[in-house]
């Protein structure tokens, strides 16, 4: 597989800078739970595709937010930027129309099976189609039946069947007690080894409930420091609060805790509006926001307040990602905002003078954290060297090939991040040893070889065996189910375009499991949606990096 994002970290709140070990009894389990769902957001194998997890979309170096216009998930390129998933309050709304209720329902959408993401969705559209009705005012029903009628996964994984019955996907939990990085943290957190999708559910929900924002320069100020913000930040503020009216959606009053600088709600400002000339429902033009989700008209056009916590951590700005800088987020609620009939009654023209901008720009800049939030420990679990055996298709060990070791993931503790690669030769059992550099992961690189799916090894792994395909073909491997049919000798992909490319057996490796090779231009290199033919009768989507190594195990269950 091709070269993944450098996901620079996040992790729990939960023990700064400390060890488990250290961590009271009764909540050893609790802070374990928050660790493996630390590095579980990291790892690309907790996802539908097992290539794309939530850190590339929420990088904690950048304010847990994505620093593209768009964010791209396992489908390509969305049509938002992604929200900070710090100090998230269940219950406020999830994403920035509000599709889920709580971070829970979020992960299962992500995570969990087609069919239950499925179940949850229905469940959801008619809790937020019943909540509209009980408002009162006007619902567009034949959407919201229209939708009912066409439900899908909102997150469909790699395997999309085109014939009834075939194929199921690989879930999460398989792929990753396939690998085995995890056992040492599961078994730390739970008890036993076992992995199971709800598991790496509420390892990942106390994960993210526990990414809290530090206190910053502006919180030291309400504190009674009056240093810690300077005096354009303090005329900022002033601004704040009074004539540009940011408080309003945004406040600055914490009720004895610190202000959270979001009302949790949703408004419309005009931003989906900004390249459109008549108002929601007359248009194909705007994101509906919230009214996509509870299908009253008045919503049309909103979208979740976000918090101003670190808030220059993460530019681009907006549910668009369509202003670059914090200035020229300033300047148009200035204009105020894009006209339109849902256009929230607070969203006016401001006046303010090119100082006044300049101020508040400044006060915005005092709401980041002293520290960087979700700065993990560096624990006693740790594995403190690795001895990884690296072998080649066969088994046989690669010998006398140098390895990369690089840091991937997040940076643990206070190391600020800049650990160099380390380079290390497979000795004549093809293994190498490494001490563990402080990130809750590294990846393993080599001229010429995918190692080990290019996936990240967890920090808990002190043994593994990785097995390496050569980047020259392209490798796709079939485990087929059900009884009756043998592996055929080769299987053929359909490419976007219809350009068809014929995989021939290149090793079997159980009578019900082998490796398919081809040689593929280079044009083609990357993922990409191709169709699988296993049988004249049998067929369907997936997603491959053709740009050479093995691809994920492709698992065809097909009774007959």
């Amino acid at each position: 597989m091709s070269a993944r994002h450098w996901l620079f970290g996040l992790v729990g709140s939960a023990v700064l800078g400390g060890a488990l070990a250290a961590a009271p009894a009764a909540g050893r389990k609790e802070v374990a739970l928050v660790e493996l769902g630390r590095r579980l957001f990291l790892d690309p194998a907790v996802s539908q595709t097992g290539r794309t997890s939530c850190a590339s979309c929420h990088h904690p170096e950048h304010g847990f937010s994505d620093p593209r216009q768009v964010s791209v998930d396992e489908n390509g390129p969305s049509r938002r930027h992604s929200q900070p998933v710090t100090d998230l309050v269940d219950g406020k709304g999830m994403h920035w129309d509000g599709e889920f209720d709580t971070v829970r329902q979020l992960l299962v959408a992500r995570i969990a099976t087609p069919a239950e993401a499925v179940t949850q969705q229905r469940e959801l559209l008619e809790a937020h189609m019943a909540a509209s009705l009980a408002r009162g005012g006007p619902v567009d029903r034949p959407t919201f039946e229209k939708r009912m009628a066409d439900l899908t996964p909102p997150y469909y994984g790699p395997q999309k069947p085109l014939t009834p019955g075939t194929p199921p996907s690989v879930t999460v939990a398989e792929r990753l007690a396939e690998l085995g990085h995890y056992s040492v943290g599961f078994r730390m957190a739970y008890g036993d080894t076992a992995i199971t999708n709800d598991r790496v559910i509420d390892a990942m929900e106390a994960y993210l409930l526990s990414l809290k924002s530090g206190p910053s320069a502006y919180d030291r100020y309400l504190a009674g420091d009056p240093g810690a913000m300077g005096e354009a930040a303090r005329r900022g503020l002033r601004l704040f609060e009074g004539k540009a009216n940011c408080a309003a959606c945004h406040a600055t009053t914490g009720e004895g805790r610190p202000p959270a600088l979001s009302d949790g709600s949703f408004h419309n400002t005009g931003v989906a509006l900004q390249h459109a000339t008549i108002g929601f429902r007359k248009t194909v033009t705007g994101d509906e926001g919230l009214g996509n989700q509870s299908f009253a008209e008045a919503d049309y056009g909103k979208f979740k307040t976000p918090s101003l916590r670190n808030v220059a951590l993460r530019p681009p700005y907006m549910h668009d990602g369509s202003f670059a800088s914090l200035a020229e987020v300033v300047r148009y609620y200035d204009r105020g905002g894009t006209a339109n009939s849902n256009l929230d009654h607070r969203i006016r023209p401001l006046d303010l003078t090119p100082g006044e901008v300049e101020d508040l720009v400044a006060f915005l800049h005092c709401l980041t954290s002293d520290e960087r939030p979700g700065l993990g420990p560096i624990a006693s679990h740790r594995a403190a060297t690795a001895r990884v055996r690296i072998v080649d298709l066969h088994g046989r060990p690669l010998r006398g090939v140098e390895v990369e070791v690089a840091p991937f993931g997040d940076r643990l503790g206070r190391s600020r991040g800049d650990d160099l690669p380390l380079l290390v030769t497979t000795d004549r059992q093809g293994e190498i040893d490494f001490p563990f550099p402080p990130w809750t992961h590294v990846v393993l690189r080599a001229e010429g070889y995918e190692i080990g799916l290019d996936r990240p090894l967890p920090d808990y792994v002190s043994r593994a065996t990785l097995e390496a395909a050569p980047r020259a073909s392209v490798l796709v491997r079939i485990e087929r189910g059900g009884s009756g049919r043998s592996l055929p000798a080769e299987v053929t992909a359909v490419l976007p375009g219809g350009t068809t490319v014929r995989f021939d057996r290149a090793r079997k490796v159980s009578s019900r499991e082998a490796y398919y090779r081809a040689d593929l231009p280079k044009a083609t290199w990357g993922w990409t949606n191709v169709a699988i033919h296993l049988d004249g009768n049998v067929k369907f989507d997936c997603a491959l990096d053709l740009s050479g190594g093995e691809s994920d195990p492709i698992r065809v269950a097909v009774a007959r």
